[in-house]
């Protein structure tokens, strides 16, 4: 054993070799600090004690931790890596028959599971960094606790954790040992350091400090204290690592420091660089990829941003997004706890502790976050038919699961049931988002099955050209008449295959040497998998094969269908109402119609929804392939902005305009009716529609109401539309409405007859019996109303009666402000009147009070 037996998790060998041996289904769930050893050395104690007979796979969230642990734990055993112990990570694997353990992503765990379902020869699973709650990994433990309760009761199970809510998941493991590791941890100092307040920008505006000066803030006070060592400083992506390191590099205060960064992206080499033994002090500019399971030896301080960037799914715009959110307090512990492997450290948290105190305890599980149709083409293809009933850790809402039905619906993978098909258990074969698996079955009948599997390769990398590469560089491998952008690619991956994917070689070329690599790994595995379904892919032939590549991509992403906004803009509409912006080096950006293979919502210097990977397509090949998505539509349409009718012809596919143009007069009754609908909703007034108007309104609804047997037609919402639209007959445009009489319309309403019954049984001022004339007002859902001071209502002994209802009178003070309203006016002189006199007599002495 190299591995140093003093770590704390060797404290627990008894512990685990009585939990995990001679019984059925051993479960355990265990709870290690960091430094406790965990990662490296719970394999090691079960292959030593002979705890498991079989392989121990060790899950990790994240490649670059399963790759780093299987080297570094197959060194400590004096092996070469893959001999003993090996990893086995997306495009890379090193392990044969002999190997013991193997680590490994979640997601080559859900691929072996869906091979092998019965995982004959592997003794023990064990889920390591549980806490970060990734969907592979809910699903893969779900799948192996029911594979041990039903046909395995040999597999050991166990979840391995620093800083885990153990509560929920223990009971979900029951029956489960729950073991603890002390911490071999040095007291971490914490310090908070808010951020800056705004400051004003070029523009004159206020903007935020950039991360990266407030890390560089950060790191010059922590240089101040930490004269040698190492520094570890988490940032959320490799912009702002680029940034910061940039501005480290050229600090006077930073001098005699290395800088190096390290994220996923890296080639292994640059990773192993970042972590590994050096002859300088150290600052090391990181993701989170370093909160957890890598080894980094040294680190004597801190400096966490307290944010990451987090994948999701937007379901009301159907795109992935990648934003900048806070880390939760977990998280922050995890970061902090890095400090304190070696030796007393410090942490310095670039967020108030107010803020600290709001943060969430723990991460958002992914099922909560991310789209589903992937996880659910997975268990439907293993056999789970209601995924409402599946054994989930943290259930997802019923509207995720809804929307991932739909979309795999859309794709033709299930039936209207819910019921996997053939097409849909073809897709479920295949490491791929059902969209890209749909790519491939579409290409089978375009007869570009290489050239799919290309694509499709490229799509789950992060690209062939480096962030840095120009739009000249890119074009090199571009030709003119290029359907997609992905042809482009395959020429870099050609020319990077020649230099054999040296770095050197790669990058004056614009072409991330790593990824190019990945992305052909990717590929040649794709080819395989379709060669054993029997689609004998054979040679890619981007050249002559673009256009067939063209029609499978439209086939798979229907709602990725767009068009520029202008010939002068790379701003798009989406299907779906959505928007976004066209990498400028795109062949799409020449196309009337072209396919946004990728979607993405990223959070840089600004929230932009970038659409990459164009693909041009052919209008024709809409109708083709989606039978009545394409219409072509007439009519009128109100402008907003010149507030005029237009007549507009357009052709739609889907909900997507695609060709819209002016032309003619608008027929008169729709041009009333548009313009009918701005007055309604108070965008547009008739100048002339005032006050009269709705008192004569009100008249007539009273008359209908009092007296049916006159036979007014009442007006009600529908019909004061008709009179707005009678009054708008003829026009096209505000300007000619704004000033319209209405009462043209409004006289027609009434026939002859009926206008004189209502002058007669609804007049507009009315006699009283002491001769004084009152106004009458009607107001829709109210009797008559008369409004006079109370001296003009001297000697009237009786409630005014209208179309034998009684009239409601305001018994107005000398102010004209209403002291009563009643349709009792004779109880009003018998109990209303003398409190009236008596509290307004003194204060207006000159009326006359009776």
């Amino acid at each position: 054993m190299s591995l140093p037996v003093d770590l704390p998790v060797f404290e627990l060998r008894e512990e685990l070799r009585k939990a995990l041996s001679g019984i059925d289904r051993p479960r355990v769930l265990l709870r290690a600090p960091t430094g406790s050893g965990k990662s490296t050395g719970v394999p090691l104690i079960l292959l030593e004690e002979k705890v498991v007979e079989g392989t121990i796979l060790v899950v990790q969230p994240r490649r670059i931790a399963a790759r780093m642990l299987g080297e570094y734990v197959a060194g400590l055993r004096k092996g070469k890596v893959g001999e003993e112990v090996g990893y086995a990570v997306r495009f890379d694997t090193k392990y044969g028959k002999q190997t013991r353990v193997v680590y490994l992503t979640d997601g080559v765990l859900q691929r072996w599971m869906g091979e092998d379902p019965e995982l004959l020869g592997v003794g023990a699973i064990l889920f390591d960094e549980f806490h970060e709650r990734r969907l592979a990994s809910d699903l893969a433990l779900a799948r192996a606790l029911e594979l041990q309760e039903a046909s395995r009761p040999d597999l050991a199970l166990m979840v391995m954790s620093a800083t885990l809510e153990t509560g929920g998941l223990r009971e979900y493991l029951e029956p489960c040992q729950l073991l603890e590791a002390g911490g071999r941890m040095y007291p971490v100092e914490i310090e908070h350091k808010a951020a800056p307040p705004p400051k004003r920008g070029r523009r004159g505006a206020m903007e935020a400090v950039p991360l990266w000066e407030q890390v560089g803030v950060g790191c010059r006070k922590v240089l101040e204290e930490v004269k040698d060592g190492r520094v570890l400083v988490f940032l959320p992506g490799a912009f702002e690592i680029r940034k910061t390191q940039e501005l480290l590099e050229g600090a006077a205060w930073a001098k005699g420091w290395e800088v190096k960064p390290l994220f996923s992206a890296l080639s292994p080499e640059r990773q192993r660089e970042a972590v590994g033994p050096g002859n300088r002090p150290r600052i090391i500019l990181a993701t989170n990829v370093a909160e957890t399971s890598i080894t980094i030896d040294g680190i004597r301080a801190v400096v966490d941003s307290g944010v990451a960037r987090k994948a999701a799914y937007d379901p009301r715009r159907e795109i992935d997004t990648l934003t900048i959110a806070k880390i939760s307090k977990a998280a922050a512990d995890q970061r902090a706890g890095r400090a304190g492997r070696t030796g007393p450290g410090r942490c310095l948290r670039l967020w108030s502790a107010g803020d600290h105190a709001k943060r969430a305890d723990y991460e958002t599980p992914e099922v909560r976050r991310v789209d589903l149709a992937e996880a659910m083409l997975y268990l439907k293809a293993a056999g789970v038919e209601d995924l409402r009933e599946f054994r989930w850790l943290e259930a997802p809402e019923d509207a995720s699961l809804l929307r991932a039905e739909g979309m795999l619906r859309s794709l033709g993978a299930l039936e209207e049931d819910g019921e996997i098909n053939g097409l849909g258990k073809f897709l479920a074969r295949f490491p791929l988002h059902p969209r890209s698996g749909r790519l491939l079955a579409a290409a089978l009948g375009e007869d570009c099955v290489a050239e799919a599997c290309f694509a499709a390769a490229v799509l789950q990398s992060d690209g062939v050209f480096t962030r840095k590469a120009s739009r000249a560089e890119r074009e090199k491998f571009q030709w003119e008449d290029d359907w997609s952008d992905f042809e482009a690619e395959w020429r870099a991956c050609e020319a990077a295959s020649k230099v054999r994917f040296s770095p050197t070689a790669c990058a004056p070329m614009g072409i991330h040497a790593k990824q190019a690599r990945e992305v052909m790994q990717g590929w040649e595995q794709l080819c395989r998998l379709a060669q054993r379904e029997g689609m004998a892919p054979g040679k890619v032939t981007m050249d002559s094969r673009g256009k067939e590549l063209a029609r499978a991509m439209l086939a798979a992403y229907r709602n990725h269908v767009a068009v520029r906004t202008s010939a002068s803009s790379l701003a798009c509409r989406v299907v779906g109402g959505r928007r976004g912006k066209l990498d400028d080096g795109s062949v799409a950006r020449n196309a009337s119609v072209f396919v946004a293979a990728e979607m993405t919502e990223v959070q840089g210097r600004e929230m932009t929804v970038h659409l990459n990977r164009g693909v041009r397509i052919e209008r024709a090949w809409l109708e083709e392939f989606f039978p009545g998505g394409l219409k072509e539509i007439a009519g009128a349409e109100y402008d907003v902005t010149a507030r005029r009718v237009l007549s507009r012809r357009r052709v739609i596919f889907d909900d997507l305009v695609l060709e819209e143009k002016e032309g003619g007069e608008a027929p008169d009754d729709e041009s009333a009716a548009l313009l009918a609908d701005q007055v309604e909703e108070g965008n547009l007034v008739l100048k002339k529609w005032d006050g009269s108007v709705e008192r004569w309104i009100g008249r007539v609804n009273f008359l209908a109401e009092a007296m049916p047997e006159l036979e007014l037609p009442s007006i009600g919402d529908e019909e004061r539309r008709f009179l707005i639209e009678q009054v708008c007959v003829g026009a096209r445009s505000y300007r000619e409405i704004k000033d319209r009489d209405p009462w043209r319309a409004l006289r027609e309403w009434l026939s002859g007859p009926q206008a004189a019954g209502m002058e007669a049984y609804a007049p507009e001022k009315i006699t009283l019996e002491n001769g004084k004339v009152a106004k009458v007002r009607y107001q829709n859902g109210r009797p008559p109303c008369i409004g006079l001071k109370v001296q003009l209502l001297y000697g009237v002994e009786k409630t005014p009666e209208i179309a034998g209802t009684k009239v409601l009178v305001e018994v107005l003070a000398p102010n004209q402000r209403a002291w009563q309203t009643t349709q009792d006016l004779e109880g009003f002189w018998e109990r209303g009147y003398a409190q009236m006199k008596k509290d307004l007599a003194g204060r207006y002495p000159k009326q006359d009070w009776r």
